[in-house]
């Protein structure tokens, strides 16, 4: 398989055990279908607060990196098929490319990291923005359910209000 970045020849190597395709000269990784979610769930890794820190510079580049990275870069598993980028979990700044025929996923050089540092950083605020929002989150709830309630409440008001139609009319 060929580099969509660059054109070299990808070679495979191991990572948090899954196999990876790497190229050596701009050092982008290919990962197969699935393998992304498998390093992230399978992730023990330790990042240190100054590598989760550094992660505020790419938070702050969000929006303009999603908005500049427009290059056109072809699936290397897949013959002649252009991959879509896409910013990793919306909001990471983090713009990957995946195949819409195989689910491959096209990272540029200590992308992949980066999303481990994420995704740690993610696991450590969990708690905290649980605890910070859950009133917010209920309320949000309570809102849902009365407009479902409502949805169905609208539903059986039509349906007993058809069924009287039809037997006074009837």
């Amino acid at each position: 398989m060929k580099c969509p970045r660059c054109n070299s020849v990808l070679a495979e190597t191991e990572y948090d055990g899954v196999t990876v395709e790497v190229c050596a000269d701009c050092k982008g990784e290919w990962l197969f279908a699935g393998e992304l979610e498998k390093i992230v769930e399978h992730h023990d890794e330790i990042f240190t607060p100054e590598e989760i820190a550094s992660l505020d510079a790419v938070n702050k580049e969000i929006f303009t990196v999603e908005k500049d990275d427009h290059d056109e870069l072809n699936c290397p598993a897949c013959e002649n098929v252009q991959m879509e980028h896409f910013n990793y979990g919306d909001t990471s700044g983090i713009i990957l490319h995946k195949c819409p025929e195989c689910d491959g996923i096209w990272m540029d050089k200590d992308e992949l990291k980066k999303i481990e540092e994420v995704v740690d950083g993610w696991k450590a605020d969990l708690n905290q923005d649980a605890a910070k929002y859950r009133s917010v989150l209920e309320k949000v709830e309570i809102e849902e359910q009365k407009e479902l309630d409502k949805a169905v409440s609208i539903s059986r008001f039509g349906f007993v209000n058809r069924v009287l139609r039809q037997f006074c009319e009837g």
